[in-house]
Parts: structure tokens; C-alpha cells; sequence
């Protein structure tokens, strides 16, 4: 999916235990230089890389310190972008299922609203993705 077609920001939810508040989340780049800022309670964030799935990785490394996860698919626990869809502009992500290679029906956007219970730090994607991988 082209990043043009994309809104170039996206009005998120962010979560800190049981609190919640309103962010922005603003990308912007090309051709493997992507910028992502965040605004929220935290004032705001960026965070740089080859594509919008990495610099949104670089910002939560930045605000789950203090506590915050960012409400969007790209921060669930079981998502999880291909090198394809880094390859343009890692604007989607696959929903991982253990034992099953994903279709093309589990790419959702990175940037679209999550469920504040399927949220995970980076370490805890991380961790999910290596258990599914080793499910295959």
C-alpha cells in the first residue's frame, strides 16, 4: 500500500494503566526514510527509520518508560509486518496466529485503532513474534 493514499496523521488513543488520553500520531518520508512523531501526554516523540512500523517501534521504546502504550494495531502483541509490507513503508501489519502462516486477510493498518487489551510493549512483541516463528 502507498503511504500517499494514507491520512498523514491518525487521531489515536494512548493508555497508561488504567488511564487514558487522546494523541496524535504524524508520519511523514519515502524510499525507506520515515519519520513518525507522536503527540500526547507525554509532549511529543519521533522517531526515525526505514519504514512507519520501525520509527513507531522507536517512539514506544521512547514512552513506555513512563508507562504508555500507543493504542494502534502496529503496537499489538500479535502483530508483526513482512518484508513486503516494510517494503512500502511498513503501513501494515499481519495479525500472527501460532501454528499458521498469515493471508492476506490477517494485513491491517498499523496506524488503525486497537483494542487497549491486545497491547504489548515492544519487548513483549518481540517476544510474541520469535513464539510464533518457532510455532511454524
Amino acid at each position: 500500500m502507498s503511504g500517499r493514499r494514507l491520512p498523514d496523521h491518525f487521531d489515536v488513543l494512548a493508555f497508561n494503566g488504567d488511564q487514558q488520553a487522546d494523541a496524535i500520531l504524524r508520519w511523514e518520508g519515502e524510499n525507506y526514510d520515515f519519520t513518525v512523531t507522536a503527540y500526547g501526554p507525554w509532549g511529543h516523540v519521533a522517531g526515525r527509520a526505514d519504514d512507519c512500523f520501525e520509527a513507531l517501534t522507536r517512539i514506544r521504546e521512547q514512552i513506555e518508560p513512563q508507562g504508555w502504550l500507543l493504542g494502534v494495531n502496529g503496537s499489538r502483541r500479535d502483530t508483526w509486518p513482512s518484508g513486503m509490507c516494510r517494503g512500502t513503508g511498513g503501513f501494515l501489519v499481519y495479525l500472527l496466529r501460532p501454528g499458521l502462516r498469515p493471508t492476506g486477510a490477517d494485513r491491517i493498518q498499523t496506524f488503525h485503532p486497537a483494542p487497549r487489551e491486545t497491547l504489548a510493549t515492544v519487548a513483549e512483541q518481540i517476544a510474541f513474534e520469535k513464539q510464533w516463528s518457532q510455532s511454524l
